[in-house]
């Protein structure tokens, strides 16, 4: 939230495959990016916009060097909680 009251949300709830609806799949794309988050950061051209894009790619970079630890973090999860739907 901003100093306007403006609210970002992004929902990360599809990243172990838990998806409303009871496991419905409607949702094809592995990351949606709407129009409309792209206009709140000026659009395409934007430097808001690259400085996402840099931002994703050193996230998904942390991603793939720490991925055996948070492999071994899901599986403790799911040896204490294997009821749930994404696992």
């Amino acid at each position: 939230m901003d100093k306007e009251g403006h609210l970002m949300h992004i929902d990360f709830g599809f990243l172990l495959s838990s998806a409303p609806g009871k496991g419905l799949k409607f949702e094809s794309a592995p990351f949606k990016m709407t129009d409309e988050y792209v206009d709140c950061l000026g659009g395409v051209k934007s430097e808001a916009f690259k400085e996402f894009r840099h931002g994703m790619a050193k996230g998904m970079r942390a991603l793939q060097a720490n991925a055996e630890k948070i492999i071994i973090i899901v599986e403790m999860m799911f040896m204490g909680q294997n009821d749930l739907g994404c696992f």
